[in-house]
């Protein structure tokens, strides 16, 4: 922060001035609904961005309204992001960050916004949520949601700590801060897990908004195996007693990470012992799992976010019908044609097909691309596995098999 830029640095609004919003990663629509409703928003969005296109992936070429201040900053920049924030708050009279894209749980972000008192939340409530580590230390030490863990700070501590726990496990590579604070002797670039008892059971994602500490649950999708080995479902079909413990075991987790204002998305295992967390984070659930929600019951994050921010009752969404997600994951290779997709879009019910290959196009192993998957709603839970049963069978991709991944 320089000396002129404190000099010049513009006034705090009074109370009846549009509060002042700082968001970092976006959505456009978010934008847009706080702009409408009365807020000075400004932006803060990743450098490898277009200026035009803060946004997340959900309505990328929609724009920012005019008018609306654009900063870039290298995310993975601790000081550019820090003196960005101080920038925003010193100069520019910001009064509330808001963080999204999983930018929340950063450290830059958290400690800074806690330090400049711009946040509601105390600085680790992110970490211990996103963090798979910090989370499960915090469920354990709680005896909430307790899942046997160990750590491995490096690969070759992988086999004691699988031996430790007992098979069958999920191992978990650690982020960066992580990994530092686990093994500040390892050499750079050396990766930290975190193995863990696997879990066996349906899974069911839990989307909470939380004002003031109180914690609303929004809805709760069931997820890939609970309803259908390739899709998702909104709302998940449950039992009451089933609904009930996912939901108090998501909200017991926010209070014990003292998450006091915002959206959290937690991943729930029902097991044969109860209930347990897979995992959790600060922010609304991604697409296509976002629309979900909206599909089902009308409902718009970024529109109760705002009404939130205001000071307005959350309200709580209602279901009127089923929404689905079916998913589509071609195996590695080369995709030398694809038909059906316009069948598909045609099905009643549909209202989405995402198909982000084309002939010609490479098919990268799990986890280095995107899935394909269709959006779609229907009367009754029946009715969504018909309509999913048809859109596989219309779909017929070929994929040539590349000599390395056979």
């Amino acid at each position: 922060m320089s000396a002129t830029a404190d000099r010049y640095r513009e006034p705090h609004p009074p109370d009846s001035a549009p509060q002042r919003l700082l968001l970092l990663c976006p959505s456009t629509r978010l934008v847009r609904e706080a702009v409408a409703a009365g807020f000075a928003v400004r932006v803060l969005a990743d450098a490898s961005l277009p200026p035009d296109s803060p946004a997340s992936a959900d309505c990328p070429d929609d724009g920012v309204p005019p008018g609306t201040p654009v900063d870039l900053v290298d995310l993975t920049d601790e000081t550019a992001l820090t003196e960005a924030i101080e920038a925003a708050v010193r100069v520019h009279g910001t009064q509330r960050l808001l963080a999204f894209a999983g930018t929340a749980a950063l450290p830059a972000v958290a400690k800074t916004a806690a330090r400049l008192d711009v946040t509601p939340n105390p600085v680790d409530a992110a970490r211990l949520l996103g963090e798979p580590a910090a989370m499960r230390a915090l469920l354990n030490g709680s005896r909430h949601s307790y899942v046997p863990a160990a750590q491995a700070r490096t690969a070759q501590e992988l086999p004691a700590a699988v031996e430790e726990i007992g098979a069958p496990v999920t191992v978990r590579t650690l982020p960066p801060s992580a990994q530092s604070a686990a093994c500040r002797s390892e050499p750079a670039g050396e990766r930290s897990y975190l193995v863990e008892q696997y879990l066996e059971g349906p899974e069911y994602g839990v989307v909470t908004l939380t004002v003031d500490g109180m914690h609303r649950v929004v809805g709760v999708v069931a997820l890939h195996g609970a309803w259908h080995p390739s899709s998702h479902l909104f709302p998940a079909p449950l039992g009451e007693r089933d609904e009930a413990e996912a939901r108090a075991i998501a909200t017991e987790l926010l209070d014990l990470a003292g998450y006091e204002f915002g959206y959290a998305y937690t991943v729930v295992v029902l097991t044969a012992d109860g209930p347990r967390v897979v995992r959790s984070r600060a922010d609304y659930p991604d697409e296509p799992l976002a629309s979900l929600i909206e599909l089902a019951t009308g409902f718009s994050a970024e529109a109760e976010l705002v009404q939130a921010l205001a000071g307005k009752p959350v309200n709580v969404p209602t279901a009127d019908r089923y929404a689905a997600v079916a998913s589509y994951r071609l195996p590695v290779g080369r995709l030398l044609s694809v038909s059906g997709l316009e069948s598909v879009s045609e099905l009643p019910g549909v209202h989405r097909v995402h198909f982000p290959y084309a002939s010609g196009d490479d098919i990268p192993g799990h986890g280095g691309g995107e899935d394909g998957y269709v959006l779609l709603s229907a009367e009754s839970t029946q009715e969504a596995a018909e309509t999913v049963t048809a859109a596989a069978r219309l779909l017929r991709a070929e994929v040539s098999r590349r000599p390395d991944h056979i």
